[in-house]
């Protein structure tokens, strides 16, 4: 059972509008772009694995995507955890290309790629501290079940290597095509049956509840202003910014597009960079808008949440 869907993460959405709307010639633009490939890329490395998660049957196999839950001051979050009656499987998921050696030594994963080598942080450590995490989590909550872990490469063409001496790397790292045959090794293992249907859903009631949306505030996080990013609607077909309000429909300039509503993508915009809630003003500010009544309009035309009445009311960023 997908207890919580795999979707697009918020800090990719985020990067995503950001990109549309800085400056190409901003000189962060680059680490902008960096960064927006990164994650995903992540995204992908996830999404691939999914597709052989599709198969566990729902009646026996309970998956959360991407959930983090309170550790103390902090949270830690999980790729995949699969919940069963027996025992929980933490996925650590890599998407990573060329050749990755495992080094026990330092606790260190080495990637090789185009004649270039480079460090990362050891995945099966994050696997295992994840691990420590949830453990100290479910102790917590009263909730008694053992806790595995792998950490899965998406990319079949990605070479893995370590010693023979590294026993961690040769039982723990895998590719997602063994998935589900490494899932099945894990059912043999463990038999003892702990949680009762009560049981599971008492602790997947309790997952999700726990579980806190990550907050990514891509201005703040390259230091930017409001100031120095594209305001207005941008043309669905070629990008450019802003359009013009005319005769109930906004036009592009450059490729002489006409759309009803593309107003409807900026107001997505603002509420990934600037605010999870936009006035009729702001919206208006943002979008090169100067009537009143036509802003209150097309914002109620979006169908978007609302708090307040008249000159208070806000318009709400939609969840989930």
């Amino acid at each position: 059972m997908h207890m919580k869907e795999l979707s697009i993460p918020d800090k990719v959405l985020s990067l995503e509008c950001l990109l549309r709307r800085l400056p190409e010639t901003h000189p962060r633009y680059p680490e902008v772009q960096a960064d927006y490939a990164r994650f995903l890329k992540g995204y992908r490395g996830e999404k691939a694995v999914k597709y052989y998660l599709d198969f566990l049957s729902d009646k026996k196999y309970c998956l959360f995507h991407s959930l983090r839950l309170p550790s103390g001051k902090y949270h830690f979050q999980v790729d995949y955890l699969i919940i069963t009656s027996r025992y929980a499987l933490i996925l650590e998921c890599k998407n990573f290309f060329g050749t990755l050696f495992f080094d026990e030594t330092f606790n260190q994963m080495i990637r090789t790629a185009n004649e270039k080598e480079e460090g990362f942080q050891d995945p099966i450590s994050q696997a295992k501290w994840h691990q420590q995490q949830l453990k100290n989590w479910l102790h917590s909550h009263h909730i008694s079940l053992p806790i595995d872990y792998f950490v899965v490469i998406s990319n079949p063409s990605t070479i893995v290597k370590t010693t023979p001496q590294n026993r961690q790397a040769l039982k723990k790292v895998i590719h997602g095509h063994s998935l589900l045959n490494k899932i099945a090794e894990m059912d043999q293992m463990y038999r003892t049956e702990i949680l009762d249907s009560r049981g599971m859903r008492k602790i997947n009631k309790q997952l999700m509840r726990s579980h806190v949306e990550e907050k990514f505030d891509a201005l703040g996080k390259y230091s930017l202003k409001t100031n120095q990013i594209l305001t207005g609607v941008q043309c669905p077909e070629c990008g450019q910014i802003p359009m013009i309000r005319h005769r109930g429909k906004w036009f592009c300039s450059s490729c002489g597009v006409k759309d009803k509503n593309a107003h409807a993508s900026a107001v997505q915009d603002y509420f990934h960079l600037v605010n999870e809630t936009i006035t009729n003003k702001q919206f208006r500010d943002f979008v090169h808008l100067e009537s009143e009544d036509t802003a209150k309009r097309l914002l109620n035309a979006i169908n978007l949440p609302t708090i307040g009445t008249n000159k208070g009311r806000k318009y709400l960023k939609p969840r989930g």
